[in-house]
């Protein structure tokens, strides 16, 4: 376990090459493009309003009630589904420097949560654009910056875990991403929890849900409920006990894994 927490603290030193090489991975995707890394938060615009323009439609509700709430899970829930899309190339994408080089395992999992957080905050700009110009300017409740930290720490737990597993079964690679999708459309993102009825099991037992609402709820100006913050809580509670096992037992097989 010292050993481990020792990979913890040279990770965290190191913050200044991750924090870099982070930058660099999202910025090199769009060098010598006019728009750069606006195409990122283009995307999720896109995504949402298409939707919302179908969805709104079937629920006989204006794109001005329904956009904020779709862009604003859109936004949030590709940042918390990290474990089940760049999570399983989080040790075997990076074999190259992990058999080569003598960095702490650590440092692989701050770098790709470090990349998502700056995409989280490159298209969170573009979001608040959007709600100015549909509702006024809007200030999110206090709340938001504790259940981003609470989510970020649950991506570092989850995201290490599951590299850790996909090092070692290849298969979840391919397995994983078609289980986000999945999780995705069942999650209350672009559609609301009561338009469940008596089905509201579908998100009372997704943990994806809950974290969702502890970040999308205050930063509409509201407050998550009770519920959702105990899911979150115990969800990354679960993952740090499970990290607490399993990365000390089997941290050093990573190399011979990948």
């Amino acid at each position: 376990m010292n050993k481990a927490i020792s990979d913890v603290a040279r990770g965290f030193k190191l913050y200044h090459v991750w924090l870099y090489q982070a930058y660099y991975n999202l910025s090199a995707k769009y060098r010598r493009t006019i728009f750069g890394s606006l195409w990122i938060a283009a995307n999720m615009v896109f995504t949402s309003i298409a939707i919302s323009l179908v969805w709104g439609g079937l629920w006989g509700k204006s794109l001005q009630e329904v956009l904020p709430y779709s862009l604003a899970g859109n936004l949030i829930g590709t940042m918390c589904l990290l474990p089940f899309y760049e999570g399983p190339d989080m040790f075997v994408g990076n074999s190259g420097m992990i058999t080569n080089h003598a960095y702490p395992f650590t440092y692989y999992v701050l770098e790709t949560v470090a990349q998502k957080l700056m995409l989280f905050v490159n298209n969170l700009i573009v979001y608040y654009i959007f709600m100015i110009v549909l509702h006024g300017p809007l200030i999110p409740n206090w709340t938001v910056v504790p259940g981003l930290a609470l989510v970020v720490v649950g991506l570092f737990f989850w995201g290490s875990l599951i590299g850790m597993l996909a090092a070692r079964f290849r298969d979840l690679r391919y397995l994983l991403p078609n289980i986000g999708h999945i999780l995705y459309f069942l999650t209350p993102i672009y559609w609301h929890y009561e338009m469940l009825k008596t089905n509201h099991w579908v998100a009372d037992f997704n943990p994806l849900y809950a974290l969702v609402s502890i970040i999308r709820t205050p930063l509409m100006g509201g407050l998550a409920s009770p519920e959702n913050w105990s899911a979150s809580l115990i969800t990354v509670a679960i993952g740090a006990v499970l990290w607490a096992i399993f990365f000390p037992m089997f941290r050093r097989r990573i190399p011979f894994w990948v």
